[in-house]
């Protein structure tokens, strides 16, 4: 308990919303501008929005390979 009185990374208000959790995931420039404007004064809501704007470009181009893949297969059935 005396550790996190002690430690000043420890704020219970360095939390990302979760509106902006998820406006970091949907939109990752949004998330990366977050980042960058709160990671001197608030690092861990800068690293939760980093994070989900990480996981939100990766869904975005696995979402995009399994298109263009699924995209392929169904001109090369219809043809």
């Amino acid at each position: 308990m005396s550790d996190q009185l002690n430690n000043p990374n420890h704020n219970p208000n360095d939390q990302l919303e979760t509106g902006m959790k998820i406006l970091s995931f949907c939109i990752p420039l949004a998330g990366a501008i977050i980042y960058f404007t709160s990671k001197d004064k608030s690092p861990n809501k800068a690293k939760q929005a980093c994070h989900m704007a990480l996981y939100g470009a990766g869904a975005a181009i696995v979402i995009n390979i399994l298109f263009t893949i699924l995209g392929i297969g169904a001109s090369a059935m219809g043809s």
